[in-house]
């Protein structure tokens, strides 16, 4: 038996595994070998474990069979397609090395269910919640989750910003985790007694086979803006892959963003065969043809957070939240969605909805006396930062609103003269600085983003501490200043290193050194 961080799995004979990929007559003598573990990366191999090699977007998995042997794999599993490049073989079932290796098609894609298999299908005996689109992932992801835990019912949360229970997050590197981590996880937290989860699910996630063999209960989706061009392609394609996670057939309900162009046709497509829960701060639009609906009315926005009137399938309930910005109430709504799906009466669940903090980094406040007043966030699309500084001009009467932000390097440039262009229009004040320039050259960024603007001259400070202190030197005491990009992230990637660097660090520390 393998233990995984205090998790315990029995073997599994391979017939049971590859069960949906070749049979017992095709396996023969195979068919009954039991495997400890499953692999993607061969470092991490361990003795009776089954190896997973298939081509990636940097490597080739199959480069590696020779180290997962070294290390003691049981059996290797690998992608077909091609495999003569590596093994000089036409058999699906063969060796290599003296271990036995088994090539089924499409492995990437099929990883995941392969992983579940061996993991007993854990997100079977979860209520999973699958949350997708452009903005608002992260903050509906751990919304959900503290509102769950609130109601005492231990929840697993996947997101940018950690893997975990949403009071303990672990640092994860992926939005969504490769197929056999995400198995391996869920189960891991079913044996703590976690039966909910709750995870960001990204179109590469989708596009790449990651979230196969995952079960979702219901699925949410928040809007649809650009990003990610530079791998999809153009906005068809990335909204195509987001659809995908509303077509998995064992869902419940799909919550849906009736305020977004791309939510519409969500509500509207007849292959998608749940239950539709549409929600909208517009209220409700007849020619959708959809039967449930969350609206609201009479928002109330303060530097205390915002109220509203909720009116939900479940019952009509106060929403009176610490969190800030008219977005926050379609954030709020999409959950609301999520908790009456799972747990019917609005009553049940409004307290813990109030009672739910915004994420660290996001829309994350700082104030002090005589002091402008500094909000964090992570937006680092034109949709997200067109959002965040109108939600700061709503709560800015008097004084003006400043934005420092950046694009990130070696990244999709087809969105950063549009960032531009945003930040001028809906920004008193504006200073461009760096967000990851990674190995491309900052200036070369820099003039990508002027290039939307109107003021070719619009000031750049490379070093963000000194963005902010620029800013916060310069502003009165009825300003606020948002600074873009980077939100709870503790690092600044520089070329090839990853320098630390916090802006929640840098306010944090800028309030104190200014006083």
């Amino acid at each position: 038996m393998t233990s995984f961080q205090g998790a315990s799995f029995k073997p599994k004979a391979l017939a049971k595994v590859l069960k949906k990929h070749l049979s017992k007559e095709q396996l023969g003598d195979l068919a009954e070998l039991e495997i400890d573990g499953v692999c993607l990366d061969s470092r991490a191999v361990a003795k009776g474990v089954m190896f997973l090699a298939y081509p990636g977007h940097q490597s080739d998995g199959r480069q590696y069979l020779q180290q997962a042997v070294d290390l003691g794999a049981s059996v290797l599993v690998v992608e077909k397609e091609g495999l003569q490049e590596f093994v000089q073989t036409s058999e699906q079932v063969t060796s290599f090395s003296g271990v036995p290796l088994v090539a089924i098609e499409h492995l990437a894609q099929a990883s995941g269910d392969i992983a579940a298999r061996f993991y007993g299908n854990p997100t079977r005996k979860m209520s999973v919640t699958g949350i997708t689109g452009t903005n608002g992932k992260t903050s509906c992801c751990f919304l959900l989750a503290q509102a769950l835990d609130f109601l005492n019912y231990p929840t697993l949360m996947l997101s940018t910003i950690g893997n975990g229970n949403p009071s303990a997050l672990q640092p994860t590197s992926n939005t969504t985790p490769d197929a056999v981590s995400l198995q391996k996880i869920c189960a891991e937290y079913l044996q703590q007694k976690n039966h909910y989860m709750t995870m960001e699910v990204s179109s590469h996630g989708l596009l790449q086979g990651r979230v196969n063999g995952v079960e979702f209960t219901v699925a949410l989706f928040t809007n649809l803006s650009v990003d990610h061009l530079d791998y999809h392609g153009d906005m068809e394609s990335y909204f195509q892959a987001k659809r995908e996670l509303f077509l998995k057939k064992d869902l419940k309900a799909a919550v849906i963003n009736a305020d977004d162009e791309y939510g519409r046709r969500l509500l509207g497509d007849k292959k998608i065969k749940c239950q539709k829960i549409a929600y909208s701060q517009s209220g409700k639009q007849s020619e959708l043809n959809v039967a449930d609906w969350i609206t609201s009315e009479n928002a109330e926005l303060s530097l205390n957070g915002l109220k509203a009137d909720l009116h939900t399938p479940w019952g009509s309930a106060k929403l009176h939240s610490r969190l800030l910005g008219q977005f926050n109430l379609s954030n709020l709504m999409a959950v609301a969605g999520a908790l009456g799906v799972m747990l019917g009466d609005s009553h049940k669940w409004i307290i813990a909805l109030n009672s739910a903090d915004a994420v660290p980094g996001r829309m994350q406040q700082f104030s002090a006396d005589s002091k402008p007043t500094v909000v964090v966030d992570y937006a680092h699309t034109p949709d997200a930062l067109e959002k965040a500084l109108s939600a700061l001009k709503a709560h800015c009467d008097t004084g003006k609103v400043w934005a420092i932000f950046g694009c990130g390097g070696d990244r999709d440039t087809s969105k950063r003269a549009i960032m531009g262009q945003v930040v001028e229009a809906n920004a008193d004040e504006v200073i461009i600085t760096d967000d990851n320039p990674r190995t491309e050259n900052r200036e070369t960024i820099v003039e990508m983003i002027r290039q939307g603007m109107s003021n070719k001259e619009t000031p750049y400070i490379s070093s963000r501490f000194e963005a902010i202190k620029f800013a916060m030197e310069h502003a009165k005491p009825d300003d606020m200043i948002l600074v873009a990009g980077k939100g709870h992230e503790d690092y600044q990637v520089i070329g090839t290193e990853q320098v630390d660097y916090s802006d929640l660090q840098s306010v944090k520390t800028l309030m104190e050194e200014l006083a």
